[in-house]
């Protein structure tokens, strides 16, 4: 069934587990809903936009072309992003719910990667959703977080038990650097926050960890 990448959001696989993206591989992002019009989220706001609604169906657009290159398939869920929940009726998705989306694309698959959740709470859901169901997946650590020493660093998380089986892979960071610059609507904010990480010595580095 070839293998699948879980993706909180709309870039995360693309910056923290490149190397594993090939033809056969499908990345599936789990908080990628659209919400209603009249919804601004704070994270959207700060990174200039008006309408939530617009925001999501262009960052859905910069992710698929973002994923073009590598020839994994591309499937995004209708869960909302946690910048919308509270507003406008939108509840956060329960570990039940989570676990009921991502059902169809990890119990066949030969092989899933999921977020370790160093340092963001929405990443950890998702984490927890897919260890429920593949207790084997593949943590990657959460870029670009990691690369900040005081938000963790590339170290597991110690809510995470089994998966002390590490691996440092590297990679030539050419065509990671060139998907990446496929999300321009995030990029400015998150330099502010983490620097202008888009350099081989940054995004050169991911890091695996597998449970025995």
């Amino acid at each position: 069934m070839g293998s699948v990448a879980v993706s909180a959001h709309l870039d995360d696989v693309v910056l923290s587990c490149f190397s594993v993206l090939r033809p056969g591989t499908t990345v599936v992002t789990v908080l990628a809903g659209v919400p209603p019009d009249g919804v601004l989220g704070e994270w959207d706001a700060e990174t200039g936009a008006s309408s939530s609604s617009e925001r999501v169906r262009e960052r859905r657009r910069e992710d698929v072309a973002a994923l073009r290159a590598t020839g994994s398939a591309v499937v995004h869920l209708d869960l909302p992003d946690s910048q919308y929940w509270g507003v406008a009726g939108i509840e956060p998705p329960a570990h039940a719910e989570l676990v009921k989306a991502l059902r169809p694309y990890l119990a066949e698959a030969d092989v899933v990667y999921a977020p370790a959740g160093i340092h963001n709470s929405d990443h950890k859901l998702v984490r927890d959703a897919a260890l429920a169901l593949r207790p084997d997946a593949t943590l990657y650590a959460d870029l670009p977080y990691a690369l900040h020493p005081d938000l963790g660093g590339f170290a597991l998380p110690q809510d995470v038990a089994g998966h002390r089986d590490r691996h440092d892979a590297r990679l030539d960071p050419a065509g990671k650097i060139a998907a990446c610059r496929c999300y321009a609507t995030q990029l400015e904010r998150l330099f502010e926050t983490f620097g202008p990480f888009l350099d081989g010595d940054a995004l050169a580095r991911e890091v695996f960890w597998f449970r025995r």
